[in-house]
């Protein structure tokens, strides 16, 4: 699936939205980290608790790509900047899936979570 995006995409010009690309990636990222971090300090004294290297990992998770992507291509072909919306989540998708998903497994080794 994401080949076949990839193909689509590359036609787009990159060059224009790149900022709007790297500041998405942003984003999205500091939203990962509101959304783990607080929700693992809630269970910081109970048996539930999840531990901080842990939380890392949570917070760099790739789930939910394919669905940011699928509802991005679900957009009206008459949507305003359609393309650009599409382009943009395809740059977080592809940074979710290689920097973070490829970085994963070294980090928790880091960590001593593996």
């Amino acid at each position: 699936m994401f080949l076949l995006i990839g193909a689509h995409e590359a036609q787009q010009h990159f060059g224009t939205i790149g900022l709007a690309v790297l500041a998405a990636i942003a984003l999205v990222t500091l939203g990962r980290a509101l959304a783990i971090y607080p929700l693992c300090a809630l269970f910081h004294r109970s048996p539930l608790r999840v531990a901080a290297p842990t939380s890392t990992y949570f917070s760099g998770e790739v789930c939910g790509v394919a669905l940011a992507l699928a509802l991005a291509l679900g957009l009206p072909a008459d949507f305003p900047q359609r393309d650009a919306v599409v382009t943009v989540t395809f740059g977080v998708v592809a940074f979710s899936i290689f920097a973070q998903g490829l970085t994963m497994t070294p980090l928790l080794r880091r960590l001593g979570q593996l």
